[in-house]
């Protein structure tokens, strides 16, 4: 989210963000939540439908801000065990989306979550970072130098992101970037 007068939060100044930069396209408030949590939790189509031309709004001010568009887009990945629970990646719903509308490659593959992780929804922002640290790996071809867009539904503390920001650089990635429809 944008500063109002330019310059770095003291929050990055004690420790540097590992993600580039946030693009959120809302607060997480009524009714987007219940939206998110509808689907999430319920595969309420109709909130689906609506998720998905919200994610393209987002994906479209990206277009128009600065040109400067990702080289991969990557859905935030669920573990096996969650996915079999679920039936679907809201993650990889959303981020098909955005490929889409920035007219790049899409890779749900590549990005692997190697660990069950308990949910984020009901921790603090140590144990949420704790949770995710060593979650996830690369399985992908080489991001030596390339501009990835990592997509997920909200960002709350951002432990999530930050750690599959982490792994994305260790591979090479030269800039990593977050897409959300909200922000807690």
């Amino acid at each position: 989210m944008p500063l109002p007068v330019a310059g770095v939060c003291p929050a990055c100044i004690r420790r540097a963000p590992v993600l580039d930069a946030l693009h959120a396209g809302w607060a997480y408030a009524w009714p987007l939540d219940q939206l998110i949590l509808a689907y999430k939790h319920g595969a309420n189509a109709r909130a689906e439908r609506i998720l998905a031309a919200l994610a393209e709004q987002v994906a479209g001010r990206l277009v128009g801000e600065n040109g400067d568009l990702p080289d991969l887009v990557l859905p935030v990945p669920l573990h096996g065990r969650r996915l079999r629970e679920r039936g679907f990646n809201q993650s990889d719903y959303l981020a098909r989306r955005v490929a889409g509308v920035l007219d790049v490659p899409l890779d749900t593959r590549g990005l692997r979550r190697i660990r069950a992780t308990e949910s984020q929804q009901a921790l603090g922002r140590k144990a949420r970072r704790r949770n995710v640290h060593g979650a996830f790996a690369w399985d992908g071809s080489s991001l030596a130098g390339q501009h990835v867009l990592v997509v997920d539904d909200v960002a709350t503390t951002g432990a999530t992101l930050a750690a599959l920001a982490e792994v994305l650089r260790r591979e090479g990635a030269a800039r990593v970037e977050g897409l959300v429809l909200a922000r807690a």
